[in-house]
């Protein structure tokens, strides 16, 4: 009778613990390959916020994996959630830009210069080098110098990247495994 009492509990708890498991590697997997694509995120935000955008970064640590996308249009600049499993969009925050800020800001966007590389471009660059998803992408002044700062996931490693906005030439690159 007593190892009933304790069989009985034992036996959900091991259920449960399977449970859990099963759920944390259903999770991981999400990460490792969201059902939206970041260019695809993109995408969905331009269709919301008609802009120039500015970065594009995935966050994984949440429950709900997602998309945060800056948009700079006229003088503000927005931030948009794009869920990376439903393709929802949602803007959650709206900052008036000062005119010189603005100013500066649209000096440095691919798609008002004629003469520098496109994100997508960018991208097939980096990924040209290294296969994985993108999880973040900044256009950046780094010393007087524009570059694309990309960030590709594959599984646990995670590459980095600075591409040249305007020859397409990989500056930097950086490969690291993720604990």
């Amino acid at each position: 009778m007593n190892k009933k009492f304790i069989m009985i509990p034992t036996l959900l708890l091991a259920i449960g613990g399977g449970a859990v498991l099963a759920q944390t590697d259903y999770f991981e997997a999400a990460l490792a390959n969201p059902t939206v694509t970041a260019g695809q995120a993109k995408e969905l935000a331009l269709k919301e916020v008609n802009g120039d955008v500015i970065s594009l970064d995935f966050d994984g640590d949440d429950l709900q994996p997602h998309y945060e996308i800056d948009i700079v249009k006229d003088n503000e600049k927005m931030e948009l959630k794009v869920d990376a499993a439903s393709g929802a969009v949602h803007v959650t925050e709206r900052e008036m830009i000062k005119k010189d800020v603005a100013q500066v800001t649209s000096a440095v966007l691919p798609v008002t210069k004629t003469d520098t590389i496109s994100q997508d471009k960018a991208i097939d660059i980096a990924l040209a080098k290294a296969a994985g998803t993108v999880t973040e992408i900044e256009l950046d002044d780094d010393d007087n110098v524009l570059v694309y700062e990309i960030e590709l996931r594959n599984g646990k490693m995670e590459y980095d990247f600075k591409i040249d906005a305007i020859s397409g030439a990989i500056v930097e690159y950086k490969e690291d495994l993720e604990d």
